[in-house]
């Protein structure tokens, strides 16, 4: 009975184009959902018409909308998991003194699907509805390197990129070489190539297949936790992500990523780290009285 409702068929259509790394043609999905193609056209034209399929006029491949886009962000936001990961997200605040970021790529840029204040004297401010740029953030970074090589390959081509500080990646070689890295360490970092006088570090949060769907970040000022401070904590902020990732279905007994590509799971040792001189910050640094 299921199988024979147009409303399954196209949930389940739409789900096969999530899920995959690759934009599928329609021959492929056809394939793929065992159904005719012109049930499958009709079934994909109806999911575009809605704004939740787009249908790359040049290659004919179909991605995910911005419509289901909006839709997955929002579901994040508001599912019966929310209290749990805040409550997760809420100890690793407290233990770190920064501030605890769960974010996801849309529309180009960082969403924020949820995130904790720090509760240290010192504190950075930022606004968590809105859009933050991809190639200077730790999350960004994290989620470039884990994600699809079409994604990467596109964003590569879109350099130089706009630079925020003296430590902004501006090129597409220079990017190309920390997303490499960043794809072998297992994390990310940020030290201050975003915002002057403030570091990150970022980590994977998988879904139920082991694909890499949001970053897990900690955000805190230079000035109270230096970049190689913070770095000693990476341990609580991979213990977290896991967490929040078996929320989500997924595996624990291995890092999926690393599986996938046939390579021992990483150690998470930290890298060596340069420090910068003193710049001025553009951005809302706090001190609680």
């Amino acid at each position: 009975m299921q199988e024979k409702s147009p409303v399954a068929k196209a949930l389940r259509l739409l789900a096969h184009i999530a899920g995959r790394d690759e934009p599928p043609m329609l021959a492929e999905l056809s394939r793929a959902m065992k159904l005719p193609k012109p049930t499958t056209f009709r079934l994909a034209r109806a999911l575009e018409n809605a704004g939740f399929v787009h249908k790359d006029p040049l290659t004919l491949r179909y991605q995910v909308g911005s419509s289901f886009e909006d839709v997955a962000l929002n579901g994040l936001r508001n599912s019966a998991a929310h209290g749990t990961r805040r409550h997760m997200m809420n100890e690793l605040a407290e233990r770190l003194g920064a501030r605890v970021n769960l974010v996801v790529l849309k529309a180009g840029n960082l969403s924020f699907v949820q995130w904790v204040e720090s509760t240290a004297p010192l504190r950075v401010d930022v606004n968590g509805d809105v859009p933050m740029p991809v190639h200077c953030t730790a999350s960004g970074k994290l989620l470039l390197a884990f994600g699809p090589a079409q994604l990467r390959g596109a964003f590569l081509r879109s350099a130089p990129l706009r630079s925020h500080t003296k430590f902004t990646i501006t090129t597409a070689r220079g990017l190309a070489r920390e997303l490499e890295e960043i794809r072998k360490r297992g994390y990310s970092t940020d030290d201050q190539e975003l915002l002057p006088g403030v570091n990150c570090l970022a980590v994977p949060v998988h879904n139920r297949a082991g694909q890499t769907v949001a970053g897990l970040a900690v955000m805190a000022p230079a000035a109270s936790l230096p970049l190689e401070k913070l770095l000693r904590h990476l341990p609580d902020l991979k213990t977290c992500a896991a967490r929040i990732s078996i929320e989500l279905g997924w595996q624990s007994d291995a890092e999926p990523n690393a599986k996938a590509r046939g390579r021992k799971p990483n150690s998470g040792r930290a890298p060596a780290t340069k420090r910068p001189r003193n710049t001025r910050s553009n951005h809302r640094t706090t001190k609680r009285s």
